[in-house]
């Protein structure tokens, strides 16, 4: 049934505390039989100790303090499985002086916000999949020696994160990392910035200049979109590659570099090689050392790692308190396609904490594209709809009352708001449809 299906455990007691009745989740946190409970004092449940017992008698007798609105159980459920629940008392709307005992399932919610303050880090990339586990052990082989590397994976999955970590990693670590990004330059342009030129090389060339090359003397040289560089600067590239010196251009003078040279792209070189894109020996140059970047929807399980990284780092630049993610929230986010990998995921945890009010970041913070906005939307109901429910036909209280959990994620706070009525009333109509009872 549906509160089955949403995890929330619900016991209704007398004002002796007495059970009444008890749905299925609570017969599979606490292992019990609902035949077996029923007429039995609370007290007797698997669940309820000393504390907790003197947390439903303070809240039926009206002497909790307000603060005091829930209070976290541990039990074992069927096949020996631990459960922890959050406890809230209220007073049966329907009968006054009954009360409800609501065991909300939070057991996935605290092992994934356990894993939301586990810190994996390698120099500043996060993960600990076994496909990010592999990758930072092939950075510390490869960092060992002066080898050329090509580093391959989608756009966003962190290439540029990889060659500083090799950098980092390595006996240059001293000296300098220069990015050069070959994406967007003209081949002159681009040459220039490379290689340098001598005064007078071109118009505007009115002092001599030193190019990336030189720069990057006694560190990293990381050539980023490498697959965009055009045939005439392949050939030079290969050039500098086979005899570790440079030219400038205008410039006779060779001077001998000492620079390692990483470089990254997100095309198939391979395939560009072979319908000849790209030059096959130059390839084979830069190809010495490999590595190949996971998509992070092939590494799901590093998720709410990056998003508590990300988290810490808005905390830090904005003073905003956003420290961990609802579960609905953090569904939609395992759920996505992320095409844009994790510079995409970034974003949105950006985003979302942006808009966030509160220390936790909902569903409805998150970008539009994520919430899959439209797909499932239904009108905001007036109260009135259910201030006359008995009027209308079963299924289409029933049939709202479903649309609204839906687009809550099962959230009853909110499913209540976007209805205009109160929790308690809420609960009322699941029971009036009956569907607290399947």
């Amino acid at each position: 049934g549906t509160l089955d299906a949403l995890r929330l455990g619900i016991v209704r007691i007398d004002v002796a505390g007495r059970v009444l009745f008890l749905n299925r989740a609570v017969e599979s946190f606490c292992e019990l039989a609902r035949e077996e409970s029923v007429g039995r004092h609370y007290s007797e449940l698997r669940f309820v100790g000393a504390e907790v017992d003197r947390f439903i008698s303070r809240h039926m007798e009206d002497l909790a303090d307000p603060q005091e609105k829930k209070m976290r159980v541990e039990t074992r459920g069927k096949g020996g499985a631990t459960y922890r629940l959050d406890l809230e008392v209220q007073k049966d709307q329907t009968i006054p002086q009954d009360s409800l005992l609501l065991l909300y399932d939070v057991t996935e919610v605290t092992a994934l916000r356990r894993q939301l303050d586990h810190h994996e880090k390698f120099h500043e990339l996060v993960g600990r999949s076994a496909s990010m586990t592999s990758l930072f052990r092939r950075i510390q082989e490869v960092a060992t020696v002066d080898f050329t590397v090509l580093i391959e994976g989608e756009t966003g999955t962190g290439k540029e994160l990889v060659a500083r970590a090799i950098h980092a990693a390595s006996n240059r670590s001293d000296g300098p990392f220069v990015a050069v990004n070959c994406a967007g330059l003209t081949e002159t342009l681009l040459t220039s910035q490379l290689f340098g030129h001598k005064r007078g090389a071109f118009t505007g060339a009115v002092a001599d200049h030193k190019g990336y090359f030189e720069a990057a003397a006694g560190g990293t040289l990381f050539l980023d979109e490498i697959g965009e560089i055009s045939p005439g600067l392949q050939a030079m590239l290969l050039r500098v590659l086979e005899d570790k010196r440079v030219t400038r251009v205008g410039d006779t003078l060779e001077r001998a570099l000492d620079v390692r040279i990483l470089a990254a792209t997100h095309h198939d070189l391979a395939e560009d090689a072979r319908v000849g894109r790209f030059r096959s020996d130059l390839l084979y140059r830069l190809r010495v050392a490999r590595l190949i970047l996971p998509p992070l929807v092939a590494r799901r399980e590093d998720i709410p790692l990056l998003v508590g990284h990300f988290l810490r780092r808005v905390r830090a630049a904005t003073g905003k308190e956003c420290r961990e993610l609802s579960i609905p929230a953090l569904r939609l986010l395992l759920d996505h396609s992320w095409p844009g990998n994790v510079r995409e995921l970034k974003a949105a945890v950006e985003f979302a904490s942006l808009h966030s009010t509160g220390p936790t970041v909902v569903a409805e913070d998150l970008p539009p594209e994520i919430r899959g906005e439209g797909q499932f939307a239904i009108p905001v109901l007036p109260s009135s709809i259910f201030d006359s429910a008995s009027s209308l036909p079963p299924t289409e209280g029933k049939e709202a009352l479903l649309a609204a959990l839906k687009v809550a994620d099962g959230n009853r706070s909110r499913a209540a708001r976007r209805l205009g009525i109160s929790r308690a009333t809420f609960y009322r109509r699941l029971s009036e449809y009956g569907l607290e009872l399947k």
